[in-house]
């Protein structure tokens, strides 16, 4: 897994959620908790979810149907056949704030997370925002279905994350994020950047000011070890294969493997510039569009053939 002569240190295990959790929604994310749709009225971007938005990637129609160990077997070649011996800094720790990085080989990771052990030496290596594509575009071909290849308006960076238990902290990004879940489930909690909750976030560091030590999963707790914390109504909500999530600029976020899985494969299409939401959204929607052309297609063609 790790390159000759290096080593990978164990990271003892990450405290648990715990705490009660707020369920609640943006477009389509379960029930909207109380006082949520006049925020959202207020908003220029929201979250959107999107079901079965990456049914027809390699990954997700390849590996339909198996647990998510076997599915990376065949990720685990995939990406032997097309990035060789690439080598990239994986994170060993909770998470990017308290984690060191390590080389790791990428498709000795898929491998390696392919085995019962990686269940149980959490948290293991994560390889967070890996850019894939960059460094082996011909992987492309074998992990992006060909409808993207042209698609506009293009994202301007596609990146990678890959591990067992995985956890990526509060935090908020300058670009507007598209996150395709691939393999594994992975469960997101998500709060406005206006809201007084907030707007009250302690930061980790100056340094790290989009990033908060909050645990969004666990609100009681939080309000409890950060008293100038509001108790907030976390929207949350559990990504399976092939589904994905719209996350707007700035929109605080938190991800981390879901409990039933201990593997997890997720692209992430990112936009940047001032008008990064609204390319966001149009490039979903011309997707989504494309989508139903195919499907109104297939249909005739059936009635076609049963006629």
């Amino acid at each position: 897994l790790y390159p000759a002569g290096t080593s990978g240190k164990s990271s003892p295990a990450c405290e648990p959620a715990g705490g009660t959790r707020r369920h609640g929604s943006l477009l389509g994310l379960g029930r909207l908790p109380p006082g949520a749709p006049s925020l959202v009225a207020t908003m220029r971007a929201a979250p959107r979810f999107l079901p079965g938005f990456a049914r027809d990637w390699p990954a997700v129609a390849s590996t339909a149907g198996l647990p998510p160990h076997e599915a990376m077997r065949w990720l685990a070649g995939e990406l032997a056949a097309g990035a060789g011996d690439l080598v990239l800094d994986a994170e060993v720790g909770c998470s990017y704030l308290d984690a060191e990085l390590v080389p790791v080989s990428v498709p000795a990771l898929a491998a390696y997370l392919s085995e019962p052990r990686a269940a149980v030496e959490a948290p293991g290596p994560y390889l967070a925002q890996a850019d894939l594509f960059a460094e082996r575009p011909g992987l492309r071909e074998r992990l992006l279905p060909p409808s993207l290849t042209d698609r506009t308006p293009r994202p301007y960076r596609t990146v990678a994350w890959l591990g067992g238990a995985t956890s990526s902290p509060l935090h908020h990004d300058p670009y507007a994020g598209l996150l395709v879940q691939q393999i594994g489930r992975k469960r997101c909690a998500l709060l406005p950047p206006d809201s007084p909750s907030t707007q009250s976030l302690p930061r980790h560091s100056l340094l790290q000011g989009n990033s908060s030590p909050v645990d969004p999963f666990a609100p009681r707790r939080d309000t409890e070890r950060y008293p100038d914390y509001p108790a907030a109504a976390v929207l949350e909500h559990v990504l399976s294969e092939g589904d994905a999530l719209l996350i707007p600029r700035r929109w605080w976020h938190a991800v981390r493997t879901d409990d039933s899985t201990f593997a997890s494969f997720s692209l992430t299409l990112w936009w940047d510039g001032a008008s990064a939401d609204a390319e966001a959204e149009r490039f979903v929607r011309g997707v989504l569009e494309s989508k139903e052309r195919r499907d109104e297609g297939a249909r005739t063609v059936g009635a076609e053939r049963n006629g």
